[in-house]
């Protein structure tokens, strides 16, 4: 059986979900075909969304280190990436010997560049499925600090050697190079007055969901939302370890919730959160309002 190899960064829940929604239809157009999953995103969320799969939970990813889900740590992210970049050749060649181990037949890369090292090494096709890059994130970043150029130069011919560019709407950078498509999200699930019914809310109240992609955030507002918004439901995705109402008008959900993503999205009136890849395809597809944080 040919497998199909997706490195998929760990960088919030984003790029998994929509790693997912790809591996989703892989699976309905070639049923044969083995995925498996190098990442550091928790075994778990895949289980949300696929039926089968291979699971090698590993860093293969250089994004930035997060203090929150707004805020990035620049010593910290310089650090790592000066531990991780260049790769190191015993990494590279124990890769490569894994992805021959498994089958693979093609790598795909959803934006984590150790893929794309390991599958030119392996001699295997690579598809590179983004909206940003962090070639283009880190020349950003270098307007802050110039030490983030070396790591910019070293990434961005890595990023264009791939066999297939896909750029998914909205993206940051357009390229001429790539084909751009649609925003790629998984579908909903359950119509809106069912999950409604399944989070035990009123139909016939507003509802808001707010989401921050994956990426632990604090929420001191959540006592004003009671006070001040009380004829509105709110439901906060990856609040706390378990489901449990803050406040009478407050759902506090864990990041492993048994609660489809897209179908919160689907269930709500408003979505707000950070402006995450993932939350934007989904609330462009349930055609909900959108505030976000950037």
């Amino acid at each position: 059986m040919a497998s199909v190899a997706f490195f998929v960064t760990a960088h919030g829940f984003g790029h998994a979900s929509r790693a997912c929604a790809v591996a989703q239809t892989l699976a309905r157009i070639a049923p044969d075909t083995r995925v498996e999953l190098f990442t550091g995103i928790p075994q778990w969320y895949f289980s949300q969304s696929l039926k089968e799969f291979g699971y090698h939970r590993m860093d293969c990813d250089t994004g930035p280190i997060q203090k929150d889900a707004l805020t990035t740590d620049l010593a910290a992210t310089l650090k790592k990436l000066d531990e991780d970049i260049p790769f190191a050749r015993k990494r590279l060649d124990s890769l490569v010997s894994k992805l021959q181990r498994l089958h693979c037949a093609m790598v795909v890369c959803d934006i984590a560049p150790l893929g794309i090292a390991a599958a030119r090494d392996a001699g295997l096709p690579c598809i590179l499925i983004e909206n940003f890059t962090w070639d283009w994130i880190y020349a950003e970043l270098a307007a802050r600090d110039p030490n983030f150029e070396r790591f910019s130069s070293f990434l961005k011919p890595l990023f264009a050697s791939v066999d297939l560019h896909i750029q998914s709407t909205p993206v940051c950078r357009p390229t001429t190079s790539a084909k751009q498509v649609n925003p790629i999200s998984r579908s909903p699930r359950h119509s809106a007055p069912d999950t409604r019914k399944a989070l035990a809310l009123d139909p016939d109240r507003p509802l808001v969901f707010i989401t921050m992609g994956g990426v632990p955030q604090g929420h001191p507002y959540v006592g004003s939302l009671e006070t001040k918004f009380s004829g509105i439901d709110f439901v906060i995705a990856g609040a706390s370890r378990t489901e449990h109402r803050a406040a009478r008008n407050v759902l506090m959900l864990p990041p492993n919730s048994i609660h489809y993503h897209p179908d919160l999205v689907r269930a709500a009136d408003v979505v707000i959160g950070k402006a995450g890849y993932s939350t934007i395809a989904e609330v462009f597809h349930a055609g909900c309002p959108f505030g976000y944080f950037v």
